[in-house]
């Protein structure tokens, strides 16, 4: 008996180890915050909102409330590569929003203390904003190449319209850049956006991933690519 309360005791003294660190990182992360910690203003509309969850996060409805310990086992989780559908998603959806918002900074922070922030601003997100406003958020502040920063900045960079001008194919087209504007510049990488651009088309929903990239290619803006000096045709 001694001995199983001797290692009831051990184990207590572990986990609220365990405990003090996880609080102590996030204060170490949350003391890094931006001024500004509300979700953005800006409100998309619902079917643009319903179009980036199917795109980005599997069409979750919802995501789980962290804290600064469960935010730890989640993690771990994502490296044994336990969890699946839905919570990889859900996940996903918090880390962009926390690091939507640790952006805000004006000075930004790197290295560990970086990586403390995005996680500290993942649980923050997770618990003080709803799920609609973690979307809208991340369309208003994300950077979409060609300059632009949010998704009406976005639809008059690469369409020269607004955005409630566009068909779902080109604001598909937007969406589908978020993950990597340069990376998958439809006019300077056509082969990595061809590739990308079928999967998002799918992921949402579009029966005929060919027509649906060629209807959001036909009325897109041409621009120089940086390397070339030159204005392809999209």
């Amino acid at each position: 008996m001694a001995r199983v309360r001797a290692i009831l005791g051990t184990l207590l003294v572990v986990a609220g180890f365990v405990v003090a660190v996880c609080f102590g990182l996030y204060a170490v992360g949350a003391s890094d915050f931006p001024d500004y910690r509300e979700p953005n203003r800006y409100r998309a509309k619902p079917d643009l909102r319903a179009l980036y969850l199917d795109v980005e996060a599997g069409g979750i409805e919802d995501v789980p409330r962290l804290n600064p310990v469960s935010a730890w086992g989640y993690r771990l989780w994502q490296l044994l590569g336990w969890q699946g559908a839905p919570l990889d998603s859900q996940l996903g959806l918090l880390s962009r929003a926390g690091r939507t918002l640790a952006m805000r900074q004006a000075h930004p922070t790197r290295g560990l203390r970086g990586h403390l922030l995005d996680s500290a601003a993942a649980i923050r997100a997770s618990r003080d904003w709803p799920l609609e406003r973690m979307v809208d958020t991340i369309l208003a502040e994300s950077t979409f190449g060609r300059g632009a920063k949010g998704i009406e900045q976005a639809a008059l960079a690469w369409y020269g319209r607004p955005l409630d001008d566009l068909v779902p194919e080109e604001r598909l087209l937007l969406i589908t850049l978020m993950k990597g504007p340069r990376h998958y510049d439809p006019v300077c990488r056509p082969e990595r956006f061809a590739q990308r651009y079928p999967w998002a088309a799918k992921r949402a929903g579009f029966a005929d991933a060919g027509s649906t990239l060629r209807a959001a290619l036909a009325r897109m803006r041409p621009s120089a690519c940086p390397a070339s000096g030159t204005a392809p045709a999209p």
